[in-house]
C-alpha cells in the first residue's frame, strides 16, 4: 500500500533489518539515518504493513525525475515474509503511481549477483537495458516502459 507518511523510526528499523540481505549492504554505500532522512523527506513509499511490522517495502522517485523515468531505490522483504509474493505486488503499485503521474518508465539497477531480485522484475516486466557509458557496469541495469498495456503483464 503506498505510504503518504511514515515515521523515520520505523523506517530506519526496517532498512538495519534487511540492510545484510542486499549482496552490497546499503551502510556500504550510505549512512543509513542519512538515507532514511532522504527517504522520508522525498521518496515514493509502497509498503507492505502486518501487525504494526513493515514486512516489505519499495521506495523509489517519482518526483524529479529524469527523461520522465521513475526510479526505484530500494526493493527489500524481511526474511521471513520472503516468498509470499509482497515484492511484486509493491513493484507493481510503485509502477501503477509512477504511470498515474504521467511517467513513462520506471528504472533500477541491481547486483547481477542478485538474481532473485532480477526474476522479480523481470515478472513485472522490466527489460534489462543497456546504457552506454554505464556508471555501474557491474550491476544490471532494468527498466519497465509504461504504457496502456503494461499493467497485463
Amino acid at each position: 500500500m503506498y505510504i503518504k507518511e511514515m515515521s523515520r523510526e520505523a523506517m530506519l528499523s526496517f532498512l538495519k533489518e534487511v540492510d545484510e540481505s542486499f549482496p552490497v549492504p546499503l551502510s556500504h554505500k550510505q549512512d543509513l539515518e542519512d538515507l532514511t532522512e532522504k527517504f522520508v523527506e522525498k521518496a515514493t513509499i509502497c509498503a507492505k504493513i502486518e501487525n504494526n511490522e513493515i514486512c516489505s517495502m519499495v521506495i523509489g522517485y517519482t518526483n524529479n525525475v529524469v527523461n520522465d523515468m521513475a526510479y526505484i531505490s530500494v526493493v527489500a522483504t524481511r526474511q521471513e515474509y520472503q516468498g509470499r509474493g509482497m515484492a511484486v505486488r509493491l513493484v507493481r503499485e510503485f509502477s501503477e503511481i509512477a504511470f498515474s503521474e504521467g511517467l513513462t518508465a520506471v528504472h533500477l539497477y541491481s547486483d547481477s549477483r542478485n538474481e532473485v531480485a532480477i526474476r522479480i522484475y523481470e515478472k513485472v516486466g522490466f527489460e534489462r537495458y543497456v546504457v552506454s557509458n554505464e556508471l555501474r557496469p557491474k550491476d544490471v541495469h532494468l527498466i519497465l516502459r509504461l504504457n496502456n498495456s503494461w499493467e497485463e503483464q
